[in-house]
């Protein structure tokens, strides 16, 4: 027993040694991936909203549908939709962050099912196509969207429709980051629009809202 303490007693003034230094190593470490982070850290936002006339087809575009349409037609045919209030815009996303935004992709909040997104094929002229949606730091992209929405009147009353996105991106460390575009249609093709991101009050209320498809979300996008 006596040559066990003594063993102990030997290890102690080489564990005082070999411990901070490996606490040490392990901050100095954890500091560094930390601060890579943040200096490669993408920052999205909506920056504008343009109205256009008509769509490109042969240029891609996304579909979104807003919540009076859902509930009216939940089982949606791409080929047949039946909006009555139709807005076709170009949504403007800027990175106003330090690193590449990559892999961006765009779903419905409501659903949790990606935005529907097309690209008609020409014959008669060359193009580009659609593959991923990057936007490098200080850079600004756009994206043409046909925002699907159903007007409803009740007692004489307008209801505006509702579409509400998740656009979630990632860096080039695989960390994955997200915000919500909100687009309230209105009559005569008009809308209000606004942007909110993770430290906003009101992106929580309705992440908190939309727990379960946010939940469904993330996993598909990471899938």
């Amino acid at each position: 027993m006596q040559e066990v303490f003594k063993f102990v007693d030997s290890l102690l003034p080489i564990l005082s040694i070999v411990i901070p230094v490996f606490a040490t190593v392990y901050t100095v470490n954890n500091r560094i991936k930390n601060e890579n982070k943040e200096n490669h850290k993408p920052y999205l936002l909506l920056d504008k909203v343009r109205d256009l006339n008509q769509i490109d087809a042969y240029s891609y575009y996304l579909t979104p549908i807003g919540r009076n349409y859902l509930e009216k037609y939940p089982n949606i045919d791409y080929n047949d939709l039946k909006g009555n209030n139709d807005i076709i815009v170009k949504l403007i996303l800027k990175n106003i962050g330090y690193g590449v935004a990559t892999n961006i992709k765009f779903y419905n909040l409501l659903t949790a099912e990606q935005v529907y997104g097309t690209q008609e094929s020409s014959k008669e002229q060359n193009q580009k196509l659609f593959t991923t949606f990057d936007i490098a730091a200080n850079e600004e992209k756009s994206v043409q969207a046909k925002l699907i929405n159903l007007l409803k009147e009740e007692e004489g009353i307008i209801i505006e429709d509702h579409i509400r996105i998740l656009c979630v991106y990632q860096d080039l460390n695989n960390n994955i980051f997200n915000f919500i575009i909100s687009i309230n249609a209105k009559e005569n093709n008009h809308y209000d629009f606004f942007t909110y991101q993770p430290s906003s009050l009101s992106y929580k209320r309705w992440i908190k809202e939309n727990k379960k498809q946010f939940k469904s979300i993330i996993k598909k996008y990471m899938n």
